[in-house]
């Protein structure tokens, strides 16, 4: 798109067009503003040079036992039952944390991470205990019984590792229809045409936008979805005016910003792929299905941080009640896996029955970096990926994801929303709901032969409508295999060594696509804003 020449005005000043202010646009990603957000969260007591010399040193590790220690560890957990092997972790670690020893501080948080923030392990079953001021003694309260029948409720899968192939009868004999979505987030500028100065009103824009892909006589066919023209109520969730900083502490505005970017994808998922004419089988969208602002005490707020947090609950609620509604299969495609419930599994399985040399509890990868090492094989990669391997599937939950289990009673959560319902005159009905019914079922696909080439995590959210939970994951893997593989370097870092990410074609399309036109879809907002400030001057 040509851009548009600067204006010259009678007095003598100059106007930039708004279009030639968007091309030096600065566009986010999903992960880029959460990932802000953090940083502002833990600025004070981050060291980057410590932690990031301390993943190069694990990370490089990790990929160099790549040929030996983990191929022993790949064969060995073809073979381990998940469930005793969880059970096994727990039950070790919390008596390595209970002998009070120097390594008990990293291993209690090891053990956290697994089965509280993974797991979802209620309260009730675990608790841990720090050591009170000038003493040593870790106490950790462990309920045998419940823990076992939780991880048995919350993990399928034969073995920690499992063959999985398409079966070829999957659709029917159908040529089934799969979807994506991303958005985009763009931190721009408008010019204000002053007679001396040069100024400019910061705003921030989000764009959603979709792709879908089928096979059209052989080949491969990509149909971009999106929505040119975002109307005025539409553009209240999409765009953050200046007002957001003045009103908001800097962890709230960033917070803003990142709910902002849920609000715009989860409304684009409904109404432009959920609620198409033609309704996808699958949709593989970018991200995580869960919000990134999910906690109560947000979600009660009465601020604009709490709009868009409680306008992102209801948006995704609608989503989920309309996925189980039409049957489709909901799968987030994610790149930034803060979790580590599947590598520190592994790292203490190797410790424990692989290498007695090998390190745990002082940093362990996340489950991304530790799966792309762990399942980059050739052998895992049958011909055309008709078949592969993959971990076993962890069900995580809406309360696990919203820190209800450590807060609250999840056998009388009516109790504890009463008693925020009494305090807050905050519609929480829409969060009650995602408690009940907000599952998914998360795992990796061994879709890489090399370790350089990161694997996403796919989560689905199950509902009774849709296919028994191994067949789901048979289908996300068909979905991967029909559309195929594409590389995305946005996220990539290490420049010698790029790291790039393996996700499925139309999750990447749908990258470009919202990145790309996002850029030009700000022009129709700039005119919008343009158009305001003008009818404010004086005639």
């Amino acid at each position: 798109m040509a851009r548009k020449a600067k204006l010259k005005h009678s007095d003598g000043y100059t106007q930039l067009s708004f279009e030639s202010v968007i091309q030096s646009a600065r566009i986010l990603s999903r992960d880029q503003v959460a990932a802000r957000g953090k940083q502002e969260d833990n600025n004070q007591e981050y060291s980057p040079v410590a932690q990031t010399t301390e993943y190069m040193r694990r990370a490089v590790h990790f990929e160099e036992a790549w040929e030996t220690t983990i191929q022993k560890a790949r064969d060995a957990l073809l073979r381990k039952d998940p469930r005793e092997l969880y059970f096994e972790f727990l039950v070790d670690l919390t008596k390595q944390v209970e002998q009070n020893s120097p390594r008990s501080s990293n291993l209690a948080h090891l053990l956290e991470q697994v089965a509280i923030r993974g797991l979802g392990i209620k309260k009730e079953y675990l608790s841990i205990y720090k050591p009170q001021k000038g003493g040593n003694r870790w106490r950790i309260n462990f309920k045998t019984e419940a823990i076992q029948k939780h991880i048995d409720e919350h993990i399928v899968g034969e073995y920690f590792l499992n063959p999985i192939k398409i079966i070829d009868q999957l659709w029917h004999g159908r040529e089934p229809l799969i979807g994506a979505s991303d958005v985009s987030q763009h931190r721009s500028a408008v010019p204000v045409p002053a007679r001396f100065f040069k100024r400019s009103v910061p705003f921030v824009l989000n764009n959603a936008a979709g792709s879908l892909f089928r096979l059209q006589a052989g080949k491969h066919k990509y149909d971009n979805v999106f929505n040119p023209r975002p109307d005025e109520a539409l553009l209240r969730w999409m765009l953050i005016d200046p007002s957001y900083q003045d009103e908001l502490e800097p962890e709230d505005y960033q917070r803003c910003l990142a709910s902002a970017m849920d609000v715009g994808q989860y409304k684009f998922d409904l109404e432009y792929l959920l609620k198409a004419d033609k309704t996808p089988d699958i949709i593989f969208r970018d991200g995580s299905l869960f919000p990134q602002d999910a906690y109560l005490d947000n979600y009660i707020v009465e601020n604009k941080r709490g709009d868009f947090t409680r306008e992102a609950i209801r948006e995704m609620l609608d989503c989920f009640s309309y996925a189980k509604q039409v049957g489709v299969l909901y799968c987030g495609v994610t790149k930034n896996v803060q979790l580590k419930v599947y590598s520190a599994v592994t790292d203490w399985f190797i410790a424990r029955y692989i290498d007695r040399n090998w390190e745990i509890g002082n940093y362990t990868l996340n489950d991304g970096q530790a799966m792309s090492t762990l399942l980059a094989t050739p052998a895992f990669v049958g011909s055309n990926l008709q078949e592969t391997v993959s971990t076993c599937l962890i069900r995580r939950s809406f309360t696990t994801r919203a820190n209800l289990n450590t807060r609250a009673d999840l056998d009388n959560l009516d109790a504890y929303f009463q008693n925020y319902e009494s305090q807050h005159d905050v519609d929480i009905k829409p969060f009650r709901r995602l408690c009940d019914m907000a599952h998914v079922y998360m795992f990796f696909v061994g879709h890489s032969k090399s370790p350089q080439q990161q694997l996403p995590r796919y989560e689905f959210f199950l509902s009774d409508v849709l296919d028994e939970t191994t067949k789901a994951a048979e289908k996300v893997l068909w979905g991967i295999q029909h559309c195929g593989l594409m590389i995305d370097e946005d996220h990539s870092f290490m420049a010698d060594r790029p790291i790039v990410y393996l996700l499925p074609s139309v999750t990447q399309q749908a990258h470009i696509l919202s990145r790309d036109v996002g850029k030009y879809i700000d022009t129709s907002t700039g005119q919008w804003i343009m158009a305001r400030y003008k009818g404010m001057l004086p005639k």
